[in-house]
Order: structure tokens, then C-alpha cells, then sequence
């Protein structure tokens, strides 16, 4: 996007009602990716321990929501060697959450408990995006130095 219109990057530096709205925009997007490759994965990958696939869904949802981190293939774990960036966090969240509430008795009697889930990931991912957009997250702890007179 920034590629055909470079002025994107420009304006959403001045406006940052236009940043929180490319936010928004941008997981609501990344929360469907999540869902559907979740979903489509849980139902597509054998059982093996348990009575439903636990680890190939949520993995292949946090790799569908990394936002092409691993690309090119030939980048290997590189992007994960100073620990995971917060899209990574929150998709893994965001997968294991789905998918444990649905394949476990979580959901039983939830009308349209997909859907739902749904929701609750976009407003966590907008939440996450939001607070690391405009740097609300608390800083860390610093340590200071006291020189004390030694007698």
C-alpha cells in the first residue's frame, strides 16, 4: 500500500485519528486471517491425543497472523530471535483463545460461538494495536544509581 501511495506513511505521521483508524482496518483483517485459517485447520488436521487437533490449528493461526514475518522462507526464524514482535504475541493468543473455546466445553451453549470469538479476538487485536500505535504501554522500570558517602 505504501509502495503505490507513499503518502499514506506521511499522513498517518500528522493525523493520528487516520493511524488509529489504519489500525483498526488492518486487525479486523489480521483477526479474519486468524479465524479462518484456525477454523479451516482444526477442521482439516486429525486428532491424534486428545479428541480434537490442539497444536497444527493454533500453529497454522499464528503463522497465518505474523503479517508475512517469515517471508521470504528464506529468512528462517530470524524475526524471532530478539523474541516475538507483538502481532506474533497476539495471534498466538488469539489462535490458542479461539481455538480451545471452541473445541472445548467453553462453548457449549453459545449461539454462534464462532462468530463471537470472532468479535472478542478483532476487539483484543484493535486493543493491542491501538496501545502500541500511539506508545501507551507502560514504560519499563529504571534503575538509578545511589552514591552514598562512605565514611
Amino acid at each position: 500500500l505504501h509502495y503505490y501511495f507513499p503518502i499514506l506513511r506521511e499522513v498517518a505521521g500528522m493525523s493520528t485519528i487516520f493511524k488509529v483508524l489504519l489500525v483498526v482496518f488492518y486487525e479486523c483483517t489480521r483477526s479474519g486471517v486468524v479465524v479462518k485459517i484456525t477454523y479451516f485447520a482444526g477442521s482439516t488436521i486429525a486428532a491424534s491425543t486428545f479428541g480434537f487437533p490442539l497444536f497444527g490449528p493454533i500453529a497454522c493461526g499464528t503463522i497465518g497472523g505474523c503479517g508475512g514475518a517469515f517471508l521470504p522462507f528464506s529468512k528462517g526464524l530470524d524475526p524471532i530471535k530478539a523474541g516475538l514482535a507483538s502481532p506474533m504475541l497476539t495471534a498466538f493468543v488469539g489462535a490458542t483463545c479461539f481455538h480451545l473455546y471452541l473445541n472445548t466445553s467453553l462453548s457449549e451453549g453459545c449461539v454462534d460461538a464462532k462468530a463471537k470469538a470472532h468479535v472478542f479476538m478483532t476487539l483484543f487485536f484493535i486493543a493491542v494495536g491501538i496501545v502500541n500505535t500511539l506508545g501507551l504501554s507502560a514504560s519499563a522500570a529504571k534503575t538509578v544509581a545511589v552514591k552514598t558517602k562512605s565514611e
